[in-house]
């Protein structure tokens, strides 16, 4: 169940270190939170589940971020989506012809910048 001041994230990443430190870090504030271990999970659960926000690792297995974003955005879904990355942001902004994420954050990140980042995109309205 979401928290009355928190949103509903789906995190999908195939790093399950990386999912429980974003897992804990969004309880901590309060969040409620959904785990895809790839992006043709996070897809599925988008679909069912309705998050509030998305927060996708631009490199995991079967799907990416990027074409798990497109996937979703698809199926007529516009909630904000943050992409995880440890490649260059100008790179992943440079790629034409897809729907880009609300903002992008490289790994590793601290808990300020995936708060910050979520209040700014949960602030925008999905």
């Amino acid at each position: 169940m979401t928290p009355p001041s928190g949103a509903k994230v789906l995190i999908a990443d195939d790093d399950r270190l990386i999912r429980a430190l974003l897992s804990e870090m969004l309880l901590d504030l309060g969040h409620a939170v959904i785990e895809a271990e790839n992006g043709l999970e996070a897809v599925e659960l988008a679909g069912r589940e309705r998050p509030d926000v998305l927060i996708l690792d631009f490199l995991m297995p079967r799907l990416s971020g990027l074409d798990a974003l497109q996937r979703i955005r698809a199926q007529g879904l516009t909630m904000p989506a943050l992409m995880l990355t440890a490649i260059s942001d100008s790179s992943l902004r440079a790629m034409e012809g897809f729907d880009l994420p609300e903002a992008i954050l490289g790994k590793p990140f601290k808990k300020r910048e995936i708060q910050r980042a979520l209040d700014r995109v949960l602030r925008r309205g999905g």
